[in-house]
């Protein structure tokens, strides 16, 4: 059968379907592990960091001795590092929520 392509015996639903199902999954993986990728190792265990987000009240004010977090919790200036996507990330520890690692965007004092 040269010059014959091989028909997919699944329906063409069924093709659709299993294509942007495996696209997601993949997609979801790259950005699960994107997400991550720059937090140094010692700081974050794959779950310990995240981007802080204003819409859900995760506000941070800075002041002389470091940045205010919306519960009362300062990050101390000398700890925090700089942040290479212009957000502000916690990295804590889950049960006693101790800051771990906090990250400024530039232009933080």
């Amino acid at each position: 059968m040269a010059g014959h392509a091989m028909r997919d015996p699944r329906p063409r639903g069924a093709r659709m379907a299993f294509v942007v199902l495996t696209a997601g999954a993949w997609l979801s993986g790259i950005s699960a592990t994107g997400a991550h990728d720059w937090y140094p190792p010692w700081c974050c265990n794959d779950h310990d960091c995240r981007a802080l987000s204003e819409e859900k009240g995760e506000t941070v004010r800075e002041a002389p001795d470091g940045w205010h977090l919306w519960d009362g919790r300062i990050a101390a200036r000398g700890a925090a590092r700089l942040s290479p996507d212009r957000k502000f990330h916690l990295c804590e520890e889950p049960t006693t929520r101790a800051i771990i690692c906090f990250f400024v965007p530039p232009g933080s004092s």
